[in-house]
Formats: C-alpha cells, structure tokens, sequence
C-alpha cells in the first residue's frame, strides 16, 4: 500500500512511520509543518492548511492516509479557535474531500475530550458531548466524516505517552520526567481520570485499521483507568524521581483556559474483539519509555 502520515513530526505520527516502515509492506510518505527525516520513508514539509491536497494524492497515487496533524493541545484550541478550526475542522474536512474523490481510506485520529466526562467507562455506542473547543473540533470533523460516506476509521485515544526525539510537542510522561529532572514541582489533577495509552501500542492499532480498510468508530487506548496524579507518581516511581515534587490540585485549582472531562476514560472491547488490540500493561509501558530514553 501506498499511504501517507500527516503530523509526523508528533509522538503519533512518528511511532506509526517507523511501525509501517519496519515491516517493509508499503511504501510511506510523511508530511509535517517543519522539515524532518524519517528512515525508510518518504518525508516532505507541507502546511496543510492551504497545501493542494488533490494534488498531493493524485500524485502519490495513495491508497491511505492516516491523519494525525492536529492541535492537539485543548489549552491553545481554547485560546484561539480560529486557529484550531482552520487546522482540526477545515484540514480535516478538505483531505476528507480528496480521499472521497480519489477513493482513499482515511484513518483519523480523534480524542476522548469528545465525551463530557460525567459517565466515564466510555464506549464507541455512547453519547458525545465535547465541554472544550478541542473535543468540539474534533467531534465537527467525526460528524462530517459521516456525512461524506468515504471508507474510513475514527479513533478515538486517550493521555497518549511516550518518547522520540525531536517532538513537536511534550506528553505528560516527558513533562513529568522533565520537571522532577530539574528538582522543579509539577502540578497535576486528582480528579481526571484517563486511559493512558502507549504509542507504539495506539500505532499499532491504527496500522491494524488502515491495513484492513477498516470502516467504523473504535477506541484505543489502554486498559488502566487511572487518575493523571496517579499515572504522574506511577511515572516519578519508575524514572526514580523526587514524588514529592509534583502538586496534587483539582482541576479547579489548575484553572487552566479549555474545560477538562474529569473521567474519560474509555473501554476497548470493540477494538479487543474486532482488531485483535492488547495493550501493553501500564508499568511495563512506562518501563519501556524509559529504556527508550536511557534513563
């Protein structure tokens, strides 16, 4: 197969790139804001926002696209939603139109800021009701998938951790590791609770769907509900880090500008079931994180 990454620069597009390269099947393209090299695919710089994306398929003869560009952070989406509606909503819905236009699967990443967090344990059949302008966004962009009838997936994450080198953004896991480095405190909720999902395992999942041309709605994530103070001192325990520096807070108290779902977290049966989908246990993943970053 021929498919293209979008957002390779990020701790997802980047895990997905190296898992479709390894396996020697296709061959891979990966596009990103800033110039990158990624071994044994094909990398080019692209602003999505106003890029000629028939072009770029027509041209690539793609049979894929697996969309990860985003932004991702709920804070900036909140802040400034203009930006976050041109990038999530109107990118989305443009390389949505190509791939219905030239017959390609699309992949698309989604997020369980889309629930409300009242319920918590969500699953593929539940109600959505994004509370920030992030989840907003990408519920628009699930909605207009639907409406467009192209073959495609959405895949909805959670608290996604992990390391490469050179991201475009930090997760929690390489915050956590970076603060407590420096001996600086890290204030983080008691009262979110999350899935938290390696990448490599959500990139595996998301290769499984786009290998098969998988149609529907799936939740990947992991299998440890857990709240982020928890996961962060779980974090600190394993790098071997001072817990006494991070700050336990409600999320009132972080006051942070985009509304946090307090519980969304998200049951995997579907996607346990349909794709096969085992994610790797809570602490051998963070071990895995730091063997990756040799600490």
């Amino acid at each position: 197969m021929k498919i293209l990454v979008t957002g390779a620069n990020g701790l997802i597009g980047k895990k997905i790139v190296k898992q479709l390269v390894s396996n020697n099947k296709h061959e891979v393209f990966a596009t990103s804001l800033k110039k990158m090299q990624l071994e044994g695919a094909q990398t080019f710089t692209s602003n999505l926002q106003n890029a000629d994306i028939n072009n770029l398929i027509e041209q690539l003869k793609l049979d894929a696209v697996i969309h990860c560009a985003a932004l991702s952070s709920p804070d900036a989406c909140e802040v400034d939603r203009f930006v976050c509606k041109k990038m999530n909503i109107e990118v989305t819905s443009r390389i949505a139109s190509a791939c219905r236009d030239y017959s390609t699967y699309l992949a698309f990443l989604s997020t369980d800021f889309i629930f409300d967090g009242i319920k918590g344990d969500y699953t593929e059949e539940d109600a959505i009701n994004p509370i920030s302008y992030y989840g907003e966004s990408k519920m628009q962009s699930e909605e207009m998938l639907k409406t467009l009838g192209i073959p495609h997936a959405v895949i909805r994450t959670s608290l996604v951790y992990g390391y490469e080198e050179k991201l475009s953004r930090p997760n929690i896991l390489t915050r956590v590791v970076q603060y407590l480095g420096k001996q600086q405190k890290y204030r983080v909720p008691t009262d979110q609770i999350r899935t938290p999902t390696l990448a490599e395992d959500l990139a595996k999942g998301v290769i499984t769907v786009t290998e098969n041309k998988i149609n529907g709605l799936y939740h990947i994530a992991g299998d440890t509900k857990i709240s982020v103070a928890d996961f962060a001192t779980t974090i600190a325990k394993t790098f071997n880090l001072e817990e006494s520096l991070l700050q336990k807070v409600t999320t009132r108290e972080l006051s942070e500008p985009a509304p946090r779902p307090l519980n969304s977290s998200l049951i995997i049966d579907k996607a346990r079931k349909d794709l096969n989908y085992n994610p790797t246990p809570l602490a051998e993943g963070i071990a895995i994180v730091k063997s990756q970053m040799n600490l």
